[in-house]
């Protein structure tokens, strides 16, 4: 599918890849084929807010990046989530690429508390299909700021342990390092993904990838120092 350029934010052109949108629709497969318009309804704005989740996710890594002079020439929303591509390399600074890879999880930990506070709202509770809407949302964000935590490739939480542990190994061994913990996790995904969690399946096997490939970047586990 073709990539459609939404607009820009800040001067920033978002893409949409049209498998981004497919694969929310899966997610929200059940509250489509309900058959009450109200669950439907609920579907709806789900699968708004988690666009806009996603979105603000990438947007929290291109401000935190503008904050050190470092221009983003585009955001990409794809079936995989999305991704923030900079004009040029992040600096080698540990504390630069840290707040700049830990702002996108940040972003969906404030939008958990913002859509849990929306949600416990008198007037938003008393609707019931709003309510369910926004607690799905803020559930959505805690796991999605969770899962970006997570210290594998090419997630923030492991692109900021490799970024600590390179000055302390080098960075050959700091890959090799995080991708094991990479395999582990993805291996850890597959199991619980059985016996019909497809989706999670998908990750885990998304995860290995990923974490081989900057395996082999380094030359594997025993090439090279």
């Amino acid at each position: 599918m073709h990539h459609i350029q939404l607009g820009r934010i800040a001067g920033i052109p978002i893409y949409l890849d049209g498998m981004f949108v497919l694969v929310l629709l899966l997610f929200c497969y059940p509250y489509f084929t309900s058959g009450d318009t109200q669950l439907m309804s609920a579907g709806v704005i789900i699968i708004a807010g988690l666009m806009l989740s996603i979105l603000l996710h990438e947007l929290g890594h291109a401000l935190a990046a503008r904050m050190f002079k470092i221009s983003v020439s585009h955001i990409e929303l794809t079936a995989l989530g999305g991704a923030a591509h900079f004009e040029r390399s992040l600096p080698a600074s540990v504390p630069i690429r840290t707040v700049v890879f830990l702002a996108g999880p940040a972003v969906n930990l404030l939008l958990w508390v913002g859509f849990s506070a929306l949600a416990g709202q008198p007037a938003v509770a008393a609707s019931g299909r709003l309510a369910m809407a926004l607690g799905a949302l803020s559930s959505a964000n805690f796991w999605l700021a969770l899962f970006n935590l997570l210290p594998a490739f090419p997630l923030d939480g492991g692109r900021t342990l490799d970024t600590w542990l390179s000055r302390l190994f080098g960075s050959k061994w700091s890959i090799r390092i995080v991708s094991a913990l990479g395999f582990l996790i993805a291996a850890w995904l597959a199991m619980l993904s059985f016996p019909n969690n497809f989706w999670q399946l998908f990750l885990a096997f998304f995860l290995f990838q990923s974490n081989w490939l900057a395996l082999q970047s380094v030359g594997g586990w025993g090439r090279g120092k």
